[in-house]
């Protein structure tokens, strides 16, 4: 039999009985608990927390989500972290947006694909409007497939949402959307979530970064830096594997008259490299990434070596089923900070 232990989490005076097999922050979501994730595997860092008292043990990760500096002054994140004795954590609240999860119903209100592989959807919801900040996420659940998450690509307000979503072979819901979705088909939206949101305080440079439908976060990110006249130099680089490959390039084409001073760069094949490596003056940057983890990784490891201070590097890396279902590795020991 399993052994288990009791995890307090700070932040809702709550307690869970968590197997050690089990992550903490899965223990959290069968609760129903809004603990904050992003990829679930480690490596976006959306679930970072501090271990208050205990131990755990940290299945493996990237150093992006949780350095070795981190790990030193007691922070784990929840995602990987499975407990070894009774512990207390508080996940870290100044990422967090502030809007209250919701389970609503919406309808397929339209349906277009603008490349073979990619399809955007409008969902009109049954009731009030999602609040959310520009970035997140939300999960949708089609009939008969499984629920999965997809950002946002519209800017916060707006009455109907759109989500990009890409077919992944053999992918159930994205293959489902593909090909068996119809215009009037209901949908269950849960959300928001996601911490990679538009920090709209800060007055550096921003650089945003996406591949593929990693451009639906980053436009909604950036038609909200428009309607908030941010005046900071902007730029965008959007990967893709060719120009066909390339789509709402009209919509990027009219953020120019919005934002004072907006470069894009759509950048294919191998190209981003030498781009990133071009840039300078980023110690003061926020940088913006989404996109598959190859891209993240990569994009926000080549910043950093420029001087972007990794605390002001936020990602949202897209893991498809199979990504995550291949993550759980044995992990190392954790021990509490003092």
């Amino acid at each position: 039999m399993t052994e288990s232990y009791s995890v307090h989490i700070a932040n809702l005076a709550a307690d869970l009985t968590v197997a050690a097999d089990t992550t903490i922050l899965k223990a959290a979501q069968a609760a129903g608990h809004p603990y904050p994730y992003g990829c679930q595997v480690g490596r976006c860092g959306a679930c970072k927390s501090r271990l208050l008292a205990g131990e755990v043990e940290l299945l493996p990760h990237t150093p992006f989500a949780l350095t070795a500096a981190d790990r030193e002054r007691g922070f784990v994140l929840a995602c990987r972290a499975q407990p070894r004795s009774d512990c207390s954590i508080a996940w870290l609240g100044s990422d967090a947006a502030g809007h209250p999860l919701r389970e609503v119903s919406g309808q397929v209100v339209s349906l277009q694909r603008p490349t073979p592989d990619i399809s955007i959807l409008q969902i009109a919801l049954e009731s009030e409007p999602l609040a959310f900040t520009a970035g997140q996420y939300a999960e949708l659940s089609f009939a008969g497939c499984p629920p999965r998450n997809y950002s946002m690509a519209n800017e916060p307000g707006e009455p109907l949402l759109e989500f990009h979503i890409r077919h992944v072979e053999g992918g159930a819901t994205s293959s489902h959307v593909a090909s068996g979705l119809r215009q009037g088909d209901g949908v269950l939206l849960r959300g928001p979530m996601g911490t990679a949101h538009l920090r709209a305080r800060r007055t550096g440079p921003i650089v945003a970064v996406a591949g593929g439908t990693g451009l639906a976060p980053i436009l909604s990110i950036l038609h909200s830096a428009a309607r908030l006249q941010l005046q900071q130099p902007i730029r965008l680089y959007n990967a893709a594997r060719s120009v066909e490959s390339l789509y709402r390039e009209n919509a990027i084409a009219e953020l120019a008259g919005g934002l004072p001073d907006f470069v894009y760069q759509p950048v294919l094949g191998d190209g981003l490299g030498a781009h990133l490596e071009a840039l300078d003056g980023l110690q003061n940057a926020t940088a913006y990434v989404a996109g598959s983890p190859g891209l993240v990784d990569f994009a926000v490891a080549a910043m950093t070596s420029r001087g972007l201070d990794p605390a002001h590097a936020y990602a949202d890396a897209f893991f498809t089923a199979s990504d995550q279902a291949g993550a759980d590795l044995p992990g190392v020991s954790l021990p509490a900070s003092s």
